[in-house]
């Protein structure tokens, strides 16, 4: 009985493991069943709805554009060679993941740049993957939120507080020139420019944002590192469409490396923000009349204006906030920067005339 007991159990245990593990394989089957008639159909919607558009040659029905643009001189190209032949506009789905509408003509641009910010709604596409770095910042959010740190952030780009800046830029170029001078006396004939130049705008970013001289253009900075690593890891991310899942990224060795230098920026921000916020309370506490005229003459920066700033309920921005806005800062500002001046210094080079005219002025 004993035996025929201890069978029966072992039967019936591997029934019920059978039973549990058929029910778990159905219902993941119908799982995936129904995600992948969900995409199509909107696949299908979002190809009918853009249908008043040009549309490029695609790979397939289902594939799209995917793979047909690569993120190299030759993909610029190939934009270059879509403005050239759909003039205006032309529609780019990636997959039956991602349906876009490229916009070349400024008159197709113009409308969306001019609309409120209450019925503009912002790419998920890219800006998705930079909320751990950026939070939601000016550049990421949207409606009333986007309203009010627009009204609060606007005057810490004041004409009058960006010309006390003119001397940062300059010794900061003064650092990368000299450097310069040093390379081409020790024999360099040539200089990857973007390099230099985008080390120069962090440098200077850095001594505009935070009051924070890194020295980054004659030696290494844990931070700089960190913010350059970010920015190439974001951009390789977009290449792999299996990567904009962020559960298939953060166990990636690139996701993880992104949490890594994530938590040093993140880290130098908050601290940055956290002891300015203490030395300015501070400050107020115990400052004497005197103490006030030498402040209002002493150069502000980044940091110390939207701590200072408040809205029309007289609420500022919390730490959280402005730690989004001074990464968004970095993130924003040094890029784009140094690409339009190594583009200037580009067009500089190749006419002469107005290189001469330039240096003359």
């Amino acid at each position: 009985m004993t035996l025929l007991h201890s069978v029966l159990s072992l039967v019936l245990s591997w029934t019920g493991l059978c039973s549990v593990l058929y029910i778990f394989s159905t219902g993941l089957v119908a799982v995936v069943a129904l995600w992948t008639v969900r995409l199509l159909l909107r696949h299908t919607w979002y190809s009918h709805r853009l249908s008043c558009f040009s549309k490029p040659q695609t790979r397939s029905w289902l594939l799209g554009h995917l793979g047909k643009m690569q993120s190299t001189e030759e993909g610029l190209q190939q934009v270059d060679d879509l403005v050239q032949t759909y003039k205006h506009s032309c529609c780019w789905f990636l997959g039956p993941f991602y349906h876009l509408v490229r916009l070349f003509h400024p008159d197709y641009v113009k409308p969306l740049l001019m609309a409120p910010a209450s019925i503009t709604v912002k790419d998920e596409l890219i800006y998705h993957h930079l909320r751990p770095w950026l939070g939601h910042s000016l550049l990421i959010s949207n409606g009333e939120v986007w309203s009010r740190k627009r009204r609060l952030l606007t005057p810490a780009f004041h004409f009058d507080i960006l010309k006390n800046y003119i001397a940062v830029f300059n010794s900061s170029s003064k650092i990368m020139h000299d450097k310069w001078c040093r390379l081409v006396a020790e024999g360099k004939t040539n200089l990857e420019m973007f390099d230099h130049v985008s080390l120069m705008t962090l440098d200077s970013l850095l001594k505009c944002a935070f009051s924070y001289d890194s020295n980054c253009q004659e030696s290494s900075s844990e931070y700089v590192s960190a913010i350059v690593e970010l920015n190439d890891l974001a951009t390789r991310r977009q290449e792999n469409i299996l990567h904009h899942w962020d559960w298939i990224y953060w166990k990636t060795q690139q996701g993880k490396r992104f949490k890594q230098a994530l938590n040093t920026v993140h880290r130098f921000t908050r601290d940055v923000v956290q002891k300015r916020r203490t030395f300015l309370s501070q400050q107020r506490e115990t400052e004497t009349q005197s103490d006030v005229a030498l402040t209002a003459r002493r150069r502000k920066d980044f940091v110390d204006i939207i701590l200072l700033t408040k809205d029309e309920d007289g609420k500022g921005l919390t730490d959280e906030e402005i730690q989004a806005e001074a990464n968004t800062f970095m993130f924003a500002g040094h890029d784009t920067t140094a690409s339009a001046i190594c583009w200037t210094l580009y067009n500089l080079a190749r006419h002469e005339d107005y290189q001469e005219n330039a240096d003359r002025k």
